[in-house]
This record gives structure tokens, sequence and C-alpha cells, in this order.
């Protein structure tokens, strides 16, 4: 039997928060997100493996804001994760796909509110190469783990394809044998929103989390800030990821409230007088 094969090769930089961009080199980065954005517009799943946290930035928002499918993957030296983008969608499909399930939101996410890659962050995607060794850049890995991880991810976005709801599967939150209903499980079985192994231990977690309503990259105030001004709004992050991310996000203001909300401890002789 003969397989052909559809493919073909870009040369692409993915522009990253917290790596500037010249003012000799906006035209260039220009072209770069508009080829990107090209990309993703041609294709249903696009696959992030990628070596930085940073340059997954860019194609989670692209992803989020063009309903497109993710699969994250991201290695360590003995340790993986890979993690499928809950699918952004309109309230009335929401409201649609999630009916049935309000009542089991402990054992069940619905897939249009699971977390993205970014989503259990609370600080905003910087420069991670600057001052770190090669081993602190997870670019370190034991021998097989990436064939092993890419193995995963394929497999996962197979289940995800063969279930109903497709993109929008509901993912488990436990694996456990009575959660295991028709709603979280394809022909294939299990459509888990997150594997993270230990090759250390040849053990596999596989948990679930929401949607952060602050996320730097999939949140609703950051899609519609790109919707809204396109290739500007992704400069001024680029730039400055630190301080407009999180204003805009309100991550800064959370900041400021664990602050204020820090508990002094007192002993029965301490006092509050000056």
């Amino acid at each position: 039997m003969l397989y052909f094969q559809n493919a073909q090769g870009v040369s692409l930089t993915i522009p990253m928060p917290g790596h500037p961009v010249s003012a000799s080199a906006v035209e260039q980065v220009k072209q770069d997100v508009q080829q990107l954005e090209e990309l993703f517009d041609q294709h249903d799943v696009v696959f992030l493996l990628l070596d930085t946290r940073e340059g997954r930035w860019l194609p989670t928002v692209l992803g989020a804001s063009k309903r497109k499918l993710i699969m994250n993957a991201a290695l360590g030296f003995d340790t993986y994760m890979i993690v499928r983008h809950g699918m952004k969608c309109s309230s009335a499909d929401a409201a649609a796909i999630d009916t049935g399930l309000k009542g089991s939101l402990g054992e069940a996410i619905p897939g249009s509110q699971l977390g993205c890659y970014f989503c259990n962050d609370v600080v905003a995607p910087g420069d991670s190469t600057k001052d770190r060794t090669l081993d602190q850049q997870c670019t370190v890995s034991r021998p097989g783990m990436s064939m092993m991880v890419s193995a995963l991810i394929v497999e996962l976005m197979v289940s995800v394809l063969q279930h109903p709801d497709g993109a929008y599967a509901t993912a488990d939150t436990s694996a456990r044998d009575a959660h295991l209903t028709a709603e979280v499980t394809s022909v294939l079985g299990l459509v888990p929103h997150q594997i993270r192994g230990f090759l250390s231990r040849f053990y596999h977690l596989m948990p679930s989390s929401f949607a952060f309503d602050k996320c730097t990259a999939c949140s609703p105030m950051v899609l519609s800030e790109y919707e809204a001004k396109g290739f500007d709004f992704l400069l001024k992050v680029f730039n400055e990821p630190n301080s407009y991310l999180e204003d805009l996000t309100g991550l800064t203001q959370l900041h400021q409230q664990s602050h204020e909300l820090d508990v002094w401890e007192l002993s029965d002789d301490d006092s509050l007088s000056p």
C-alpha cells in the first residue's frame, strides 16, 4: 500500500514576548506574524513543539482566536507535559455543548472551559533564556523522551477527533472508573486535558484545569485586544510583556491584592500601637 504525504516545509521565526523588536526589524516581524496567521487559517490542528515557554504565546493566542485545536508538548530533562488547549466558542454554542454537565463539574470539565498552557501562570511570559544554562532552558532531555511524547500527543489528538464533540470533548478530572462516562470518553478511550509524565518513575498523571479568566494568552481581554488591534497589540506585547499583559489581564491588580492580604502573626504580647 502506498501512502502519499502532502507536506510543506516553512522557514519561520516566531516573535516572542520579552524579546524586543527593534525599529529596523518591525517589517520582517510583521511578515512573520502574517505568515503564521495564514498557516493557522490553512490547518485544523496545530502542534506546539517549541524550545521556550514564550515561543508558545503567539501560537496560543492565534489558536484561541481562530478556534483551532492546539496540541502542546513541553519537555524537561526527565519530565514532560502534553496538553490540549480548550476550544473557545460562542455563548450559544457553549450552552449547547455543556448541557447536562453542569452538575458534574467536579468530575469533568467541558472542552470549551479547559485551560491553555498559560492558564496556570500568574505572571506574563518573558525571556526564559536569559542568564540560564542549557539544562535550565529545558534543552537537554533523556534520549527516548521526544519519541515517547510525540507518540502520545498524536494518540491524544486522534482520541479527541474521534469524540462526538471533537475539540470540545469533555475532560475527566481524575480518570477514576466511576467518572468514565460517555461524555468523557471516545471510541478509543479517555480524552484527557493533560498528560504529565515522570520518566524517572515511569509514571503518568492526567490532571484537568479550568481556563483562567486572567490568562495572558487565552483570556477574553487578550483575544479582544488582538482581534481589534492586530499587529500593533502584538508588537507592544513583544516589547513590554510584563507591564502591558499583566495590566491588561488584571494580574497586576491580583498581585497587589495578594500583598494586601498578607497576614501578620501576633503573639499575646505584641501590640499594633506605634
